[in-house]
């Protein structure tokens, strides 16, 4: 029995195509089997939260009592302002984070990882689906805005779902000063709270 989750149209029915082909043949002689007793359902029940989840709820509660604690003991206005300062940071944060990663994966995985061509799956509102098989032929997704009927990615033979495409030099250095404001904007907005913080403490 096999469940797959948050996958989209096309990555269902390659896993089902898949397990498909692996199937024995049916015998041509044997009892026929009611498919209906084969079938178990299973309720939902209440999806578990994810780690990034759980983080993302674990930092708004830090600021919020943050921003109640310098309102209540320095100035009631800070309540509105901080707040600012802090989905600065968390921008930048997560700018530095994604770019960061992107700038990673674009200078490891053409030198230790397994490069191969990717064939253009399908459009969406957003971007173009690209397909690809690892090694072991499992099917793979890659979303990228540009390029043609195929692109270049490479993937980390451990993990093959994290893939990147070839990248420019012009390309890696504008990933790196991104990455670099997205810093700057997290350490700005985070060095206001914990100031602030630190002043309202102190008294």
């Amino acid at each position: 029995m096999y469940a797959v989750h948050d996958a989209s149209a096309a990555a269902v029915t390659a896993v089902c195509a898949a397990l498909e082909a692996r199937l024995p043949e049916s015998a041509a002689e044997g009892p026929r089997v009611d498919g209906e007793d084969l079938i178990t359902e299973v309720p939902a029940g209440h999806p578990r939260w994810s780690s990034k989840r759980c983080l993302v709820v674990a930092v708004i509660a830090v600021f919020a009592v943050i921003d109640v604690a310098v309102a209540v003991l320095r100035e009631p206005a800070w309540a509105i302002a901080l707040p600012f300062f802090q989905l600065f940071a968390c921008a930048g944060a997560f700018m530095a984070l994604t770019l960061g990663r992107g700038l990673y994966d674009a200078l490891r995985l053409p030198k230790h990882g397994i490069t191969v061509m990717a064939e253009l799956d399908h459009y969406t509102d957003k971007t173009k689906v690209y397909r690809y098989v690892d090694q072991d032929g499992g099917l793979h997704f890659y979303r990228e805005p540009t390029g043609g009927q195929q692109l270049e990615l490479s993937y980390d033979p451990r993990n093959p779902s994290r893939a990147s495409a070839r990248q420019s030099l012009y390309g890696q250095v504008m990933m790196a000063l991104m990455a670099v404001v997205g810093l700057g904007m997290a350490c700005g907005g985070l060095g206001v709270t914990g100031y602030q913080l630190f002043i309202a403490l102190r008294g």
